[in-house]
């Protein structure tokens, strides 16, 4: 089969569009025909070495496949070849944390693509217990512009953050893809979502997403922005995929009591609290990775429902991967970049 397979960390160009060998399915394994994989930041530091050292070479990136079953494997019973499918974004490589529920909290948890194979081929191996059937109707590239973003959207947001009716939120980057997902299930749940964006071209592409209230951080001060649409109070929920560089401001902007969910880092990973104002203001903070079988099962019939839509901004066929990469790391992108094999 063919894959976008890197023999070391490195720039874009460490690619190599290549034959590997095609998998096979083992006990309670299936194999997947690849129709489309969506592409992550997460991808992008991973290739560069940023997230792991230990990855063994070659090896193929991809977390968010969407595709159908080519041949399923012994003590498999729910999946039958052609059956359209979404591979889990995430789920432990150990089969011994099988069982450990939130899958999330499993030590062994990680990023499908980190250390086994991901869907940057024409084909993926992956455990059938983390394959869920796509009844969604929709094009492969939509469906696979969702799996990570909407799995982490549903913890940071209605798990962790308990946004619901009456609620008011703000979402970090709210153009970017795990942004525009976060608004879409916060608007889903029936809060008021303000968003930031970097650029006046993302504002259409946060406003589409369902953001009433969107700030271009380059032009205002999003927290002074916040407190004048809330009256000086503060949002209840502050949504932040971006990290050290917004940390402060997004407490300013965070009402007394509020609760503040931080599941990224492109912005820094070191931030300044002040201790005096996290006991007086009664601020909540929680990290956030990933999520669960059952937290991206939902996401998934919102997508199915229409209640959330994908968001892609451009494809790119699968040997084009590392202008997708390089598209990413621009800054530019509005939404998800998805590879076609």
């Amino acid at each position: 089969m063919k894959a976008a397979v890197i023999h070391g960390f490195g720039k874009p160009d460490v690619f190599r569009y290549e034959d590997v060998e095609q998998p096979e399915p083992g006990s309670g394994e299936v194999v997947i025909k690849v129709a489309a994989c969506g592409i992550n930041r997460y991808d992008l530091y991973l290739r560069m070495g940023a997230i792991f050292e230990d990855i063994t070479f070659p090896h193929i990136l991809g977390a968010d496949v969407a595709g159908a079953i080519a041949a399923v494997g012994p003590d498999v019973d729910d999946f039958k070849e052609q059956d359209a499918v979404i591979v889990a974004p995430g789920y432990p490589i150990d089969p011994g944390d099988w069982d450990i529920k939130p899958e999330n909290l499993a030590p062994s948890f990680e990023v499908t693509g980190t250390h086994t194979w991901g869907g940057d081929a024409e084909y993926i191996r992956a455990p059938a217990r983390f394959v869920i059937k796509d009844d969604t109707g929709l094009p492969a590239e939509q469906v696979a512009a969702m799996p990570l973003v909407l799995m982490t959207a549903v913890h940071a947001v209605q798990t962790l953050g308990q946004v619901g009716p009456g609620k008011r939120v703000l979402v970090q980057a709210g153009a970017s893809g795990s942004g525009n997902a976060c608004v879409q299930v916060a608007r889903a749940l029936g809060a008021d979502v303000a968003a930031t964006v970097g650029s006046e071209e993302k504002v259409e592409t946060a406003k589409t997403a369902g953001a009433e209230l969107v700030i271009n951080y380059n032009e205002k001060d999003f927290a002074d922005t916040i407190l004048d649409w809330t009256d000086g109070v503060g949002v209840d929920v502050v949504i932040d995929n971006v990290g050290a560089s917004v940390f402060e401001d997004n407490l300013k902007a965070l009402r007394t009591a509020g609760t503040f969910v931080n599941f990224g880092l492109v912005g820094g990973i070191e931030a300044k609290l002040s201790i005096r104002n996290l006991f007086f203001r009664q601020h909540r903070l929680i990290g956030s990775f990933m999520g669960s079988t059952e937290e991206f099962k939902r996401g998934i019939k919102l997508l199915g429902e229409g209640k959330v839509k994908a968001c892609v901004d451009k494809t790119y066929p699968l040997k084009d991967v590392a202008q997708a990469h390089q598209y990413i790391w621009s800054r530019a992108v509005k939404g998800k970049v998805v590879l076609i094999p």
